[in-house]
């Protein structure tokens, strides 16, 4: 299979699970069980084949467990979450458009978190994506821009998005001698007893009414949306490295959008083209621009 289809899977996945995720909060499921039957899904999938590492790295896991304990808790629990949360109150179109502005949201975080020093073009990019993503929660409107009535689902995508920023900056300090099953199932794990006390506190979804579809759904999200996307997106930026791979994630608001327009009925407004334009100026400046300057 060529190398780029790796990339293009986990796009393709993601975008699905925007879909799928406004359909299932639409339909009555409360974000907290959609989130806490994914990921046990996706562990009981995951356990046959690492809980061999798991034993084998247990002193490893031992060691490491307030890092993984603070990945799990960022990537696993509160970006999913959050992202659900989000999605019962704004629409997939603007979900995907604020999530656009990640990899300049993570040039931010490294500064803040590692120090990273940021140049005149990647700032110049951070201005102009900020200003893109304040069109899209503003609606276009300077009135609402200064009452800041602004969507309770929209600064939920961007809490998601804070956190897969924080948790992608410090992927950097995985443990080295971490296999990558035994540390995506640990985290995994992790996350989910964070969600446990979350889905038995605040779900309203009663397990016995889900249909087949609604279990369709979810099995979805656990096979391909959690463990398909992650492994596949690892061996891809293996393959094509992770600078090539950063732009794939371009693509998503691509993919996501016309999903959207197609099975949600959803429209495009003027402003979301402004924004779409600004966003993705200032990613072209903040990365490509600044990789060949």
């Amino acid at each position: 299979m060529p190398a780029f289809i790796y990339l293009l899977l986990p796009i393709a996945f993601w975008s699905g699970n925007y879909i799928l995720g406004r359909l299932s909060v639409s339909n009555g499921i409360d974000p907290y069980t959609i989130s806490f039957l994914r990921w046990s899904g996706a562990c009981l999938i995951m356990l046959p084949f690492a809980y061999k590492k798991l034993w084998l790295e247990r002193k490893v896991i031992a060691e490491n467990w307030p890092l993984l304990t603070l990945f799990g808790w960022l990537g696993i629990c509160n970006y999913n979450l959050f992202l659900y949360i989000g999605l019962t109150s704004t629409t997939v179109t603007n979900a995907v458009l604020l999530n656009s502005i990640m990899p300049v949201m993570i040039l931010i975080t490294a500064r803040i978190l590692l120090g990273s020093r940021t140049s005149k073009l990647q700032n110049l990019g951070i201005l102009v994506s900020t200003i893109g993503a304040i069109v899209i929660v503003s609606r276009g409107s300077l009135d609402t821009f200064i009452h800041l009535t602004i969507s309770t689902g929209d600064l939920w995508i961007i809490a998601a998005a804070v956190s897969w920023a924080v948790y992608s900056v410090l992927i950097a300090k995985r443990p080295k001698d971490m296999s990558l099953i035994g540390f995506f199932t640990s985290t995994a794990i992790i996350g989910l007893i964070f969600q446990a006390p979350l889905f038995f506190l605040f779900g309203e979804t009663q397990l016995k009414n889900l249909t087949l579809g609604n279990l369709s759904t979810i099995l979805y999200m656990a096979l391909f949306a959690s463990i398909g996307a992650f492994l596949c997106w690892n061996i891809g930026i293996q393959k094509l490295g992770a600078a090539t791979a950063g732009q794939f994630i371009h693509l998503l608001p691509v993919f996501s959008i016309g999903l959207s327009v197609i099975f949600l009925g959803e429209s495009l407004f003027s402003f979301h083209y402004f924004g779409i334009v600004l966003i993705f100026s200032g990613i072209f400046v903040a990365t490509i621009l600044h990789s060949k300057h």
